[in-house]
């Protein structure tokens, strides 16, 4: 599996970056997990609610159901227990991309924000980054709209 963090500051288009990689990597018959991880408190259904309801009485998972659509929800100790459970799960070949979310040993690509705020992580740490405007010297840099080269150097950076 390839798997890349995708990080940077509130507003930088890490969320777009994602999206447009997906249907990159979608339009080439990849198939691509993406994670979504969040700091802030986040409830699925408020308190009270059937699936939080579930949850609260110790299912170790539930899933919400839609016409066309699936949700599971499972309690994890720690973000080594996401990545072990997508290693289970995943295929070779798959593509996962996680925002916000780095561990040690995922390469990390940075979206560097528009308005010119420093990096979140050292860029010897780095990956790659994506910015509009300016290069950083000693690393791989993308512009935001040149979706394919990012996409392929993904492809490509696991098979060094």
């Amino acid at each position: 599996m390839k798997i890349f963090s995708i990080i940077g500051w509130s507003g930088s288009g890490k969320t777009t970056l994602i999206t447009r990689l997906i249907e990159n990597f979608k339009a080439r018959q990849r198939r691509v997990i993406a994670v979504k991880s969040t700091h802030a408190g986040y409830a699925l259904q408020p308190e009270g609610k059937d699936t939080a309801r579930f949850l609260q009485a110790g299912a170790e998972e539930v899933y919400l159901l839609t016409n066309r659509e699936m949700l599971r929800m499972t309690r994890l100790d720690s973000p080594d227990a996401l990545l072990a459970e997508l290693g289970s799960r995943l295929q070779p070949d798959d593509i996962v991309l996680l925002e916000g979310l780095t561990r040690p040993g995922i390469p990390i690509i940075e979206v560097q924000d528009p308005e010119g705020k420093p990096l979140k992580t050292a860029a010897e740490n780095l990956a790659a980054i994506v910015n509009a405007g300016h290069d950083t010297p000693g690393r791989t840099c993308f512009h935001p709209d040149d979706i394919d080269a990012i996409g392929m150097f993904m492809e490509a950076y696991h098979e060094k």
